[in-house]
């Protein structure tokens, strides 16, 4: 009898295991409570069909806390669970978890896992917060604006031997909120009420807006928020599903989902941006957000930055970009292809004026080529790396290959199989795209690894810029330079322990760019020993 049991026992056991290999998209079960007028969450939620990782994190919102983690099996006890101080992939809003264990990982997953916690977070209606960003848990007296990726207000699972996030979940959430109108969740349609009981078997990130807003729907798309009526409304998602048409089109992906947009204010006087979480596009801030569409001063601009966020679907969510260059080529691209809107739809002249316009901000910059970089500080500038100079390098890789290969390259980076999308990868999917050694090998050395590559890009586009990379066989050149130089504390502006401000005469000098960086230097120097702002001092040379 002994035996026979043993032989069942694994029979049985035998198909669980398997499907669980299988199926890794995590599923997200449980009760939420959130109050817009208190600042408050209450989350009991269990987290099931993980995969089995043996070095891992669970993020969660440094703003949370932890009344137990739980073995999700029913009367089992709280579990040890520890802080890791090594997240360093983390964007800063959120703590790793994980449960410590005597195997050789010293980590322990079970196959489900109950997390039971409570926040409680500013609610901000007179602006008075220094900033606000996308990760933040933002109430602003009237709505809750959250995101499912930075803010992690829910259990995230990380896989840090492969640089993997899991926000991408399936989800059978029940979310009271006693103070809101309406509730949504990635994923799911708005809910008119203040109890939403919502399911979803297409993975997702947890954005979330719930308060008292209007809650709009045209041609089966969600207007969240807005401060346009409904004919500007009805105009702008034509436009906008008209840029979604062509970008099916031209990458051959279908462009799946029901866009929901959503418009709110920041907790902050100063920070206004968009951002995207499909299904969802958000635009924070105080300017005008939906019925820019309608002013002609601002119409080309707003649809530029949608154009942008809609690109997102397909590199952000089509696929998702790791390693050291996964920035560059996820924001990179989104910009190339807003750009290509803007020229295809709105005109040259708007794109043209792009163009140069990306070429000034750079004047502020020498990237390094795309083959150096190791980690992301080697950007320099993250956002000038990000969404100027790689739309200006991959706008002149495209002049040299033409726009069916670029749209082959662009297809490849989307569908190629690789856990890493590194610059191997960055690589492999372009000579796979450019379908000629000789050819392929030019164009690397030229756009990749020459460190020239800043000064070929701008030649190839026909775009001139005063910070041009001078080669070793160039002499440098004196030009005149305008310049002035701006000193301020670096917070607590106004106190007695920070109150010396500078600003200099406008000047003039003949010089090279490297004598133009040492009189920089010297003025710098001059003025830290002068101030004794207890923060410190900002050191901006401006020249012209």
């Amino acid at each position: 009898m002994k035996r026979f049991f043993i032989i069942v026992s694994c029979v049985a056991l035998f198909p669980w295991f398997t499907s669980h290999a299988q199926d890794t998209i995590p599923h997200v079960k449980g009760n939420v409570t959130i109050s817009v007028k208190k600042g408050t969450f209450e989350c009991d939620l269990v987290v099931s069909n993980m995969p089995r990782l043996k070095n891992y994190f669970f993020r969660l919102n440094s703003g949370m806390n932890i009344r137990y983690i739980k073995n999700a099996e029913p009367n089992m006890l709280p579990l040890d669970y520890e802080k890791s101080m090594k997240d360093t992939l983390s964007s800063g809003e959120s703590s790793a978890y994980y449960i410590p264990s005597w195997s050789e990982s010293g980590k322990y997953l079970p196959y489900t896992v109950r997390f039971n916690y409570v926040g409680m977070y500013p609610v901000i209606t007179d602006t008075s917060s220094v900033s606000d960003w996308r990760g933040n848990i933002a109430f602003n007296g009237t709505s809750l604006r959250v995101d499912g990726l930075q803010s992690a207000w829910y259990p995230i699972l990380y896989d840090a031997t492969s640089d993997k996030r899991y926000e991408k979940v399936t989800y059978d959430l029940n979310i009271t909120c006693n103070d809101c109108k309406v509730i949504y969740l990635n994923g799911s349609n708005p809910v008119n009420g203040t109890i939403a009981i919502l399911k979803s078997n297409s993975p997702q990130d947890l954005t979330m807006f719930a308060g008292d807003f209007k809650s709009v729907v045209i041609n089966d798309k969600y207007f969240l928020n807005p401060d346009a009526d409904d004919v500007v409304l009805k105009d702008l998602e034509k436009e906008l599903h008209s840029y979604q048409e062509y970008l099916q089109e031209k990458l051959n992906i279908p462009y799946k989902g029901k866009t929901v947009y959503i418009q709110t204010t920041p907790v902050s006087k100063n920070n206004s941006w968009l951002f995207v979480s499909y299904p969802s596009i958000i635009k924070v801030g105080w300017e005008d957000g939906m019925k820019s569409f309608q002013d002609q001063n601002n119409r080309a601009e707003f649809l530029h930055y949608m154009a942008h966020e809609i690109s997102h679907y397909y590199f952000g969510t089509v696929r998702s970009f790791n390693s050291e260059i996964g920035d560059m080529i996820s924001e990179g691209f989104a910009e190339f292809l807003a750009m290509r809107i803007t020229r295809d739809f709105m005109g040259d002249s708007l794109y043209q004026e792009n163009l140069k316009l990306k070429a000034h901000h750079m004047r502020n910059l020498i990237p390094i080529p795309v083959e150096k970089i190791r980690s992301k500080a080697d950007y320099n500038n993250r956002e000038l790396y990000s969404y100027y100079y790689s739309p200006l390098l991959f706008l002149a890789i495209e002049k040299e290959i033409g726009e069916v290969k670029m749209w082959k390259w662009m297809n490849l980076l989307l569908k190629l199989p690789a856990v890493k999308t590194n610059y191997i990868f960055f690589e492999k999917t372009l000579r796979q795209a450019v379908g000629d050694q000789n050819k392929y090998d030019l164009l690397r050395d030229k756009y990749l690894v020459s460190v020239n590559t800043f000064q070929n890009v701008m030649l190839t586009l026909d775009l001139s810029t005063n910070v041009l990379k001078i080669s070793k066989n160039e002499e440098p050149k004196a030009k005149k330079y305008f310049y002035f130089y701006f000193s301020r504390p670096r917070t607590d502006i106004g106190s007695a322990q920070n109150k010396i401000i500078l600003r200099t005469e406008i000047e003039e000098v003949t010089c090279t760019q490297k004598e133009l960086i040492d009189l920089r230097e010297k003025i710098y120097s001059k003025v830290k020993q002068k101030f004794d702002n207890e923060s410190g001092s900002t050191g901006d040379f401006n020249t012209y």
